[in-house]
Formats: structure tokens, sequence, C-alpha cells
């Protein structure tokens, strides 16, 4: 069965099309990345409007890909993207009527535990820290062998600490030192 799966993040928006099997197995059709930079359109700790229709754009890009690939099982997520503004009811509504598309923001602990499960499809040491650093967040998760010991995250990713602290294209050394 051909399904697809729509990742919001705070840098970048992707689309993934798997082609499952009965036993649990998967194969990735195809790939999509729409670089929407979202963590730039927070203001005040909110989600602006033009955000929001930045999101929308990306979402109706990803709609007309899977119509025309006859795909209809779609899950779409979001992770600090909408889990660190302070909007994020009134953005998944927003989202929701003008894309159709319903919105599950993952918590922390579950993007990184969802990172974890994601790393180990390459075969990755036994035991060890996964660290997925992402526009708006850090994931970390400790395992040991081959099981999740903690997972948690933090509201640290490249895209919000270039946002905060860098005024213009390459940081300042006193900028770095912040």
């Amino acid at each position: 069965m051909k399904q697809a799966v729509i990742d919001i993040g705070s840098n970048s928006m992707r689309l993934t099309v798997y082609e499952t099997t009965e036993t649990g197995g998967f194969t990735i059709l195809f790939k999509d990345k729409v670089m929407a930079g979202l963590a730039g359109y927070v203001e005040d700790g909110a989600l602006s409007l033009d955000g929001i229709a930045r999101a929308v754009l990306g979402l109706m890009s990803f709609r007309n890909t899977l119509e025309a690939l006859n795909i209809t099982q779609v899950s779409v997520f979001a992770t600090a993207s909408l889990r660190n503004i302070t909007n994020t009811e009134e953005v998944l509504q927003a989202i929701q009527e003008a894309s159709g598309f319903s919105v599950r923001v993952l918590s922390g602990q579950e993007e990184a535990t969802f990172d974890y499960y994601g790393a180990i499809q390459s075969a990755p040491p036994d035991s060890g820290l996964l660290a997925d650093v992402g526009g708006g967040s850090t994931e970390l998760v400790q395992f040991r062998d081959r099981e999740v010991i903690c997972a948690d995250s933090i509201a640290i990713g490249s895209l919000n600490l270039y946002n905060r602290f860098v005024a213009g294209i390459l940081p300042t050394r006193a900028q770095v030192r912040k």
C-alpha cells in the first residue's frame, strides 16, 4: 500500500511517499522538500499570518503531488515549528481550513523517539546517544542494546538561534559568543 508522511519542521517541510508491506517493511518511493523557514515567521512567540500562509502554500504543493500520484493515505505532523509557538491551536485550525490537512503536533519526547526509530533503519550502533539538530529544536535520545533509555527535546535549533543572534548573513565573533 502507498502511504505518505508530511513533516512540518521549523526550517523545511518534507513529503515522503512509502510503499508498505503486510510484514511491516517499507520502501521509499518519492521525496520532496519545501524550504519554508517557518521559524523566521515567529513574532513575539506566535506564528504570523505570513508564516501560516507559507505553511499552507507548502502543504498545497504537496497535495497536488499526492493527487497526481493518487495517494490518499497521508499523515501530517509538525515538530518544533508548531509546538514552540503560543498560537498553536489557531494555526492548526487555519491550516486545516485552508489545506484540508489535519496536523498532529508531536511532543518533544515523541519527536526524539521517532528520530531514533528512523535512525535505526540504517543500523546504528547498539548503544549511544543520538542528536537531531533541527531548525527549531534539538532532540536527544540515549539508547542501550537498541532500546530507548531516555528521549528529550530542547527548544534550541539552528534556525531559531540564527534568527535570535545573527544580524547579517554570517555571525560576528560577538554573535557567536552569545
